[in-house]
């Protein structure tokens, strides 16, 4: 017994030394690799330059290669509150206004151009960015309309047409929901708070295979990620949670409310806005929730992660950000690690009773549980996309200070530089 005994510690002594020889190495490649980060990037820091003027009401703005040069464009709707016209600034790096150029004056059907969202993608999977964009009226003249959604073929921008909305149409996503390699599309609308979900079964063919009508509250903020880790993009709306069934999405939906305070709101039409942003930070599968409220004060920044168990907690960055209708997630200072960029309205905010309109950066520590401020602008921000515009590695902020603004800018990230 004694010699067992003996060997058994032996044999103990040995595992655990393998286990904080391993630990050590764990923490030590870990530490070599924010060293290599480090070697990589500089201070961070941006370059601020105005890339237009004479817009109005650009809301639905969206940075994409279309030209394919390598230099991302901005493609457009102007004046969507009374409805315009779908164009592009082409993009360049020399310090002059980007060239307007047009797109579509109006739809096929007569509308104008009008939404609160639009994007890029490649629809038809031939190697280029088309564009979808939304025909309606214009959100202040009657935000009631029905709206017309359409893809534009690049080059050449034929329309085609993918279905129709109930209203004005707040936000738009641009995924595969169903695996099949083809490009869906989902559409959240307000004055119906309506979500509908389209399938691409051809260019010319695409079939609304969901519709969910008069959903608590919806209004605005959406964003789609694998929150289950099943494989299947899951759609994030307003606070509530559409868990995507698989192969058909025609198939029914589960439905969670992430945190009621999102969409619990009364009042006027400041209600249950939001500005959400999907993204998996721990690179486990699973897409944790950033959200913020887009239009009044007192609701905090936060992300939310899920547990083993399906129960979500919640982080707060910030305690409170006025009319934060800006959220970006990327790794901003090449550190290794997902970053939050948040901003205010500055419109909204001064209607608030605010006079500064914060820009900051929350640069992410100690594995997202500190987050280090970075103001870098306090003149406000509206719809912000972050984007590497130039293929340089780092990614870049396209600025709209205030839903009424005229001018356009690009804060150029330098930390490679």
């Amino acid at each position: 017994m004694k010699d067992t005994s003996l060997f058994s510690n032996y044999l103990f002594v040995i595992f655990f030394s393998l286990v904080l020889t391993l630990a050590f190495s764990s923490c030590q490649s870990g530490s070599q690799k924010r060293a290599q980060n480090s070697e990589k990037r500089g201070e961070l820091s941006f370059q601020k330059r105005k890339i237009a003027d004479s817009v109005s009401f650009m809301w639905a703005y969206y940075p994409a290669d279309l030209t394919d040069d390598g230099i991302a464009d901005l493609v457009f709707i102007n004046n969507n509150a009374h409805g315009g016209y779908l164009g592009y600034f082409e993009g360049t790096e020399d310090s002059v206004l980007w060239e307007k150029n047009v797109i579509a004056k109006q739809t096929p059907g007569g509308e104008p151009f009008a939404s609160g969202d639009l994007e890029c993608a490649d629809a038809d999977f031939d190697g280029d960015m088309d564009v979808f964009a939304v025909g309606h009226t214009g959100e202040w003249d009657d935000a009631n309309a029905e709206s017309y959604v359409y893809w534009y073929e690049n080059p050449g921008w034929e329309a085609h047409l993918i279905g129709k909305a109930p209203d004005f149409v707040k936000d738009m996503s641009i995924v595969d929901f169903d695996g099949d390699k083809k490009m869906d599309i989902a559409l959240m609308t307000y004055e119906n708070s309506s979500l509908s979900i389209f399938s691409q079964r051809a260019k010319e063919d695409w079939e609304r295979v969901q519709y969910f009508e008069d959903y608590k509250n919806i209004h605005e903020g959406m964003s789609t990620g694998d929150v289950d880790g099943d494989g299947f993009v899951d759609i994030v709306a307003n606070g509530h949670i559409f868990y995507n069934p698989g192969e058909n999405p025609g198939d029914q939906w589960e439905r969670e409310n992430l945190d009621e305070k999102w969409n619990n709101q009364s009042g006027d039409w400041s209600r249950n806005a939001t500005k959400i942003i999907l993204r998996d930070i721990n690179d486990d599968g699973l897409s944790e929730i950033f959200i913020g409220h887009s239009e009044r004060t007192g609701y905090p920044l936060s992300w939310y992660e899920r547990g083993s168990n399906g129960e979500w907690t919640e982080h707060v960055i910030r305690d409170s950000i006025p009319a934060c209708h800006t959220i970006q997630v990327y790794d901003f200072d090449l550190d290794g690690d997902y970053d939050v960029m948040a901003g205010m309205n500055k419109g909204r905010a001064q209607a608030l009773g605010f006079d500064s309109f914060d820009v900051t950066l929350f640069l992410s520590e100690d594995d997202y549980t500190r987050w280090n401020p970075m103001l870098i602008e306090n003149e406000g921000i509206y719809n912000g996309m972050a984007e590497d515009y130039d293929g340089d590695g780092d990614y870049d902020i396209f600025r709209y200070p205030s839903h009424d603004a005229s001018e356009m800018y690009l804060f150029e990230n330098k930390v490679k530089q």
